[in-house]
Order: structure tokens, then C-alpha cells, then sequence
């Protein structure tokens, strides 16, 4: 995982940069980004998943495959009528070995060719259609290092970046929010790894993913077993009698939403599921309330 940050505020740059001392345009500078332009992009994209985003074309995918499908379509329809004339002139129709209709073979020919294409095509889309859309962390880390580092790239083609919703990261990596919340705080900061290859960058700070992951298992694991103890200690500390019924309901109804507000954030459970697990962590905080009424009378 990594982060680009302003090289003069020091802070994550969550919006597109602020000028560095790169950033000065001089003709003959050795240091001159124009010079260093798409290798160094390249070697800087490719250190981390999290700064590799590209296009996925999705208007222009659309629009091919409508074009593939109406090739095939007038082919289709150039066999129908080659077909039908076969038919007026009694020649064989269900024949491909012996087939007289040399313009027939052709057509069929021309139809597998497309058909695979079109095909294959359609695959490949799909799969890109479902990946997920770059996050705008992902999408800030590239704007930020074509600010930091201007004229490495020329503006026509850094224009890429620019087409939101049309932007996937190559390689997709679905995390909770707990995680992306931890990533975009200055806790990220302590993270922060030497790789021993990519480039070195001065305003690119690099984290271990499985230091991050076991920053959120323990928060996970911690708050879990505090939503389990905290309810029973606080529970056992008020008498189990009618005049306290409802301040023992109303700890338990507040430990049942924090734990499915909890849970939306420390996972990434569908709805029913935050709902079956809250059910769940309900029975089990009520079954301790009537067996603390039990041991009370």
C-alpha cells in the first residue's frame, strides 16, 4: 500500500498536490522530470498496487461490441438469404462436406471468425466491467505525483486520470472501512516501510499491507471482546428487579446498535447478514439478562 504527500506540508496529499521543487520547468537540469518522464512513471506504478490505475474504456467497450454484434448480425443475415436461394435451386442443405454453395462456406467461415472475436471480446468486458471503480485515494496518489513531478508526463496524455468512473486499479483489493479509515490517518505514518526495490521517493510513503491487516485485527478482536464483556460486567452491576428493568434494556439496546454500527464498519457483510449477526449478539446479551433475573431471585 502506499501514499503520495505534499513534499512542502509533509500530510497526505488528498487532492492533487501542492508545487515542489521538482516541479520547475529548466531546460538542461539533469534532474529535469521531462528527461526521466515515462520510466520513472512506470517503475512508480508498479511499486504498489494501490498507485497502479488505468482506463477501462467502458464507453468505447460499449460501443465495439455493438459494432462486432452487427457484423455478425449482417453475416447472419447474408446466410439466411444464401440459404433460401440454395433452396429455390434444390441444391442440399444439410451437407457441409459436399456443399456446392461456395459463398455459403465463406459466410460460415467468416461468422466463426467473428463470433470467436466477439466472443472473447465480451469476456474480457465483462470481467473488466466487474472489477471495481479506483477508490479516490488511488486516483489522488497518481494526481499527486503528475503535480509533484510536472512535465514527466505530457498533459494530453496525464489526461487519463482525469475520466472519473471510467478508472479501475489493476489489481483490485476490496477492503472494510475500518481499513480505509486507518489509511487515510497519520497512524499510516508509523507503517511506513524502506522497500528494498522501486523507486525511492521523498513525497511517496510505502506501508506493509500485513502491518496494516494486523492493525485491524486487533481493533477488531479488541472491540469485539469489549462488546461481549462490557454488556455482562455493567449488567451484573445493576439489581435484577422491576425498578431497574429498563435501564438494563437500555444498556442492551445501546450495545446492540454500537455492534451493528460496529459491524458495517469492521467488515464488509451485506445488510442481512450485519442483521442476522446483531440477532445473534441480541439473544445472547438477553439470555444473560434473565439468567442475572434467575440468580437474583
Amino acid at each position: 500500500m502506499a501514499q503520495v504527500q505534499s513534499p512542502q506540508s509533509g500530510g497526505i496529499n488528498q487532492i492533487g498536490g501542492v508545487p515542489s521543487a521538482q516541479s520547475t520547468y529548466h531546460i538542461g537540469n539533469e534532474k529535469h522530470w521531462c528527461f526521466k518522464g515515462y520510466p520513472a512513471f512506470s517503475e512508480w506504478m508498479a511499486s504498489d498496487n494501490d498507485l497502479f490505475v488505468v482506463r477501462k474504456f467502458g464507453v468505447l467497450s460499449a460501443r465495439v461490441a455493438l459494432m462486432l454484434q452487427d457484423r455478425i448480425s449482417r453475416l447472419s443475415a447474408d446466410l439466411d438469404i444464401e440459404d433460401k436461394q440454395c433452396r429455390d435451386q434444390f441444391l442440399h442443405n444439410g451437407d457441409f462436406r459436399g456443399d456446392e454453395s461456395t459463398h455459403r462456406q465463406e459466410l460460415l467461415e467468416a461468422i466463426a471468425v467473428n463470433l470467436e472475436r466477439y466472443n472473447q471480446f465480451i469476456l474480457n468486458h465483462a470481467q473488466m466491467k466487474a472489477r471495481p471503480d479506483a477508490t479516490k485515494h488511488q486516483v489522488n496518489n497518481v494526481k499527486a505525483w503528475l503535480f509533484n513531478n510536472d512535465h514527466a508526463i505530457r498533459e494530453d496524455e496525464a489526461s487519463f486520470i482525469e475520466a472519473e468512473g471510467d478508472l479501475v486499479p489493476v489489481v483490485p483489493k476490496i477492503k472494510v472501512p475500518l481499513r480505509r479509515l486507518i489509511e487515510r490517518s497519520d497512524f499510516m505514518h508509523l507503517l511506513r516501510v524502506n522497500k528494498s526495490y522501486g523507486p525511492r521517493s521523498k513525497t511517496t510513503i510505502y506501508t506493509e499491507d500485513a502491518r496494516a491487516d494486523k492493525v485491524v485485527t486487533f481493533t477488531v478482536m479488541s472491540t469485539g471482546l469489549a462488546m461481549l464483556i462490557g454488556p455482562l460486567w455493567w449488567l451484573q452491576q445493576i439489581t435484577a428487579d422491576e425498578s431497574n428493568l429498563q435501564s438494563r434494556l437500555g444498556i442492551i439496546t445501546g450495545f446492540i446498535v454500537c455492534f451493528a454500527g460496529i459491524l458495517s464498519i469492521v467488515t464488509v457483510a451485506k445488510p442481512f447478514d450485519v442483521l442476522a449477526a446483531t440477532a445473534a449478539y441480541s439473544a445472547v446479551l438477553m439470555v444473560f439478562m434473565q439468567l442475572g433475573g434467575a440468580v437474583s431471585s
